[in-house]
């Protein structure tokens, strides 16, 4: 796992359980408010790290690799629409407070998010692992024996 992933899975597992407490505690509650709030501000920036370290490595690879194309075109249609339907439920428990939302509301989000998150972590954390391990590989491979190099060097430094 790289640091990038395990740092996402952390972040999946942190805004679920701000989700489950809110719903646990009940949405009319001042402190499951407080829950749900923190949770939209670190979905933001969970969504924000996703878009700058993860897809854009991912969609590189796409070009090269067919098979993970047509898995990013799948899942991007079906989170996008997850995206959109938190996000929405989000704006409207901001807008409109617990007026309009159950606890039950936040259990449909919730399992929205859960199903989104294990598509991601199986599918997409997976494949990304693997292009940053075959890219230390690469690198690795290309750094040659440090110590042939400095023995080499140090005959050419101090003549016997």
């Amino acid at each position: 796992m790289t640091n990038l992933t395990s740092t996402l899975r952390l972040q999946h597992l942190f805004i679920s359980n701000l989700l489950e407490a809110a719903q646990w505690i009940g949405v009319e509650k001042v402190e499951a408010q407080r829950k749900l709030r923190a949770a939209k501000i670190h979905l933001l920036a969970h969504f924000k790290l996703e878009d700058t370290l993860l897809y854009p490595v991912l969609f590189e690879a796409a070009e090269k690799n067919t098979e993970l194309k047509y898995t990013l075109q799948f899942l991007e249609k079906d989170m996008a629409g997850v995206s959109k339907e938190v996000m929405s439920f989000f704006e409207q428990f901001h807008l409109s407070g617990t007026q309009h939302h159950t606890t039950q509301d936040i259990g449909n989000i919730l399992f929205l998010l859960q199903t989104r998150i294990r598509r991601e972590e199986d599918t997409l954390f997976a494949e990304f692992d693997k292009l940053k391990a075959a890219a230390r590989t690469i690198v690795a491979v290309q750094i040659p024996d440090s110590r042939s190099s400095i023995l080499a060097s140090s005959h050419s430094i101090h003549p016997m």
